[in-house]
């Protein structure tokens, strides 16, 4: 079963994903989309924007980041000037993830921070600012994303944009504490942090009008939460690498397994993908009872919002942010650390409900 994952020891973790990702196979059923993109003239664009805002410097990693490269594929169905937004809007929020990363321990000058960015997302474009790069530069890109939203994906993007800010609180409060973190509070505080909440209103309304709130329909919403912390347990593995550069690995998905669970690392590896890829399987079979929902634009966001899985794959096997050379990954259409006809719960509250959703077997 374990096959793919080398045997290590407990603190073998550089060493281990070294040798992983010489050969990972992703179980991932889900096509990349094609799309009539320039990815990189809309990634330059937005890098060039993030220059000019003074939020990277010319030749950094930062600049290498390749954003567009996943959301592209995500927004395959939307407008190029969509597409650059939420790419401006990605390199806007991972630089600044990096910046609190690095002074998490400063959290009332974070806490202050959030404040005014929760302000200039919804003060009137007259209001004066202070002089903070940060806060001009997202005043700036609000015009622009209310360009390309509806008035209501708009709505839903402040709503999904201040959930995040709020989750840096949480994650920096978490950073401050001596005490390990726990599954249940990772899923919990992971969700909020990671910001992929911000993906669905950009897939929702920025080419139609979803004709539901998901957080009033228990099925459409395990559906969308299913999918996006899929995509943030991508994220997690590609990423743990250079986490434990930077002192942050603490709040990974498999970390917080082996910690918790007292799992060496092999086994930690082995348990978050088993995850990653028993979400997948959920994401499929709740897909294929929303497919059949009468209203068309639930349907067809039943359809588009899974493609995040492999645009997501595909952003972090190809990034500067994770990798000075690509990782080698093919992909399988079975899953490989789990029996594809067990849709068992697994046993974390804060998720297990969305299996709930899924019809009873009689």
């Amino acid at each position: 079963m374990n096959a793919q994952f080398p045997n290590h020891t407990a603190a073998g973790w550089a060493d281990a994903l070294a040798a992983l990702w010489q050969k990972l196979t992703v179980y991932c059923p889900i096509p990349l989309r094609e799309h009539v993109f320039d990815v990189a003239e809309i990634d330059a664009r937005a890098v060039d924007w993030c220059l000019a805002h003074g939020l990277t410097e010319p030749g950094s990693v930062s600049t290498r980041m390749s954003c567009a490269v996943g959301v592209a594929p995500g927004l395959s169905f939307a407008s190029e000037a969509t597409v650059e937004a939420f790419t401006k809007y990605f390199y806007w929020g991972s630089l600044l993830d990096d910046v609190w990363d690095s002074g998490s321990h400063d959290l009332p000058r974070i806490t202050a921070h959030v404040g005014e960015l929760q302000r200039v997302m919804f003060a009137a474009a007259e209001a004066p600012l202070p002089r903070d790069r940060w806060v001009e530069s997202l005043r700036d890109l609000r015009a622009e994303i209310e360009q390309v939203l509806t008035a209501e994906g708009f709505a839903a993007f402040q709503h999904e944009n201040a959930v995040w800010l709020n989750g840096q609180l949480w994650y920096s409060a978490v950073r401050q504490r001596s005490a390990p973190l726990e599954v249940g509070e990772y899923l919990r505080m992971r969700w909020v942090k990671s910001g992929v909440g911000t993906m669905v209103p950009f897939t929702a309304y920025s080419a139609y009008p979803l004709e539901a709130r998901p957080s009033n329909e228990p099925l459409l919403q395990a559906f969308t939460e299913a999918v996006m912390v899929a995509c943030m347990f991508i994220n997690d593995l590609f990423s743990v690498a250079k986490e434990i550069i930077t002192g942050t690995a603490g709040t990974n998905l498999f970390t917080v397994l082996g910690q918790a669970e007292s799992l060496d690392t092999t086994a930690a590896l082995a348990k978050g993908w088993q995850l990653f890829e028993r979400t997948v399987m959920l994401v499929l079979r709740l897909q294929e009872q929303l497919l059949l929902d009468p209203r068309p634009t639930v349907a067809r966001f039943a359809a588009d919002l899974p493609g995040w899985i492999p645009a997501g794959i595909q952003f972090a096997t190809n990034t500067a942010r994770y990798f000075t050379e690509a990782p080698h990954v093919s992909f399988t259409d079975t899953p490989l650390l789990w029996d594809p006809d067990d849709f068992t719960p697994p046993p974390y509250p804060e998720i297990a409900w969305w299996w709930q959703q899924l019809p009873s077997r009689r």
